[in-house]
């Protein structure tokens, strides 16, 4: 809890998966305050809670006061036991922890009558799951990071019968579903592990004639557009690469300067696969000061 509010606005790992991956957080601070802030709690609303921890959860406790009420569900049983012993040890008493794939809602003992007032999903998800609109109270919102193409917008909806409304987003970061609506990305390595090209969209291209035009020279083309650090117009850009490009994919390197690949100075970029070539959008910094 001390290195999640130290004031350096940064999520906290707390349990990885035996490749190292990161499957448990304690999300940045700011990131808390905003999800919770575009759920309009009142005091007295009941709330859905899917991925646990016990901090966020205390959090809703916490806004929507004595008369308020929490169901935290979480798949991973020692995150739901460690969440038990802290919220035993510290909690309010309004928060009520269970074991099961959260894509399925929460038991319907523990729905109350016309539904949660609000609910809000802790990891990134590509679709949403039926049971949180169908447990969702009329009027009743829901904020769960939403991932499109390898980028999350933490989306806030309202619902309004049967549909969905989007009110607003917030650019973030969450780990990974592992529950029944997970998914495996494909991906592809090239020149020899120092590349890897990830197809967000689900279906893998062929990459044959790849590893030749990497190896062959590069073509570079500025666009001449400067954009300010916080410029909110750059995610979006984002989007539009891919929800829009045909063969849109991901690439990372994996070396470093001297490693044999040029590609490492910028991190996972947005690319475009088409017919044996590779093009890449990246953002240099053209003032560090800026």
């Amino acid at each position: 809890m001390r290195a999640a509010h130290d004031g350096r606005d940064r999520a906290v790992i707390t349990r990885r998966d035996e490749t190292g991956a990161a499957i448990s957080s304690v999300s940045a601070a700011w990131l808390q305050a905003d999800m919770i802030e575009h759920l309009h709690l009142e005091p007295g609303a009941i709330v859905f809670e899917a991925g646990s921890g016990g901090n966020n959860a205390e959090l809703l406790a916490h806004v929507t006061g004595p008369g308020g009420r929490v169901v935290s569900v979480d798949i991973d049983p020692w995150v739901v036991r460690r969440t038990r012993r802290f919220l035993t040890e510290v909690g309010s008493g309004r928060v009520t922890v269970l074991e099961a794939d959260t894509a399925l809602g929460a038991l319907a003992p523990l729905v109350p009558r016309g539904g949660f007032d609000a609910g809000v999903i802790t990891y990134s998800c590509w679709d949403i799951a039926p049971a949180w609109r169908e447990q969702l109270a009329e009027g009743g919102r829901l904020v769960l990071p939403l991932e499109v193409g390898g980028y999350t917008r933490a989306v806030t909806f309202e619902r309004r019968g049967h549909v969905l409304h989007a009110r607003h987003f917030t650019c973030c970061g969450f780990v990974h579903d592992q529950g029944q609506q997970a998914r495996a990305v494909p991906f592809a390595s090239l020149l020899d592990g120092a590349l890897t090209l990830r197809f967000e969209h689900g279906a893998a291209l062929a990459t044959a004639g790849l590893e030749k035009a990497l190896r062959g020279p590069r073509h570079e083309a500025a666009t001449g557009v400067i954009m300010g650090a916080t410029n909110p117009y750059f995610g979006s850009l984002q989007l539009y690469a891919a929800t829009t490009l045909p063969g849109f994919c991901r690439l990372a390197a994996h070396q470093g300067p001297g490693g044999g690949c040029d590609w490492h100075r910028e991190g996972p970029r947005r690319a475009c696969d088409r017919r044996r070539r590779l093009a890449r959008l990246s953002d240099p910094r053209t003032d560090p000061g800026r």
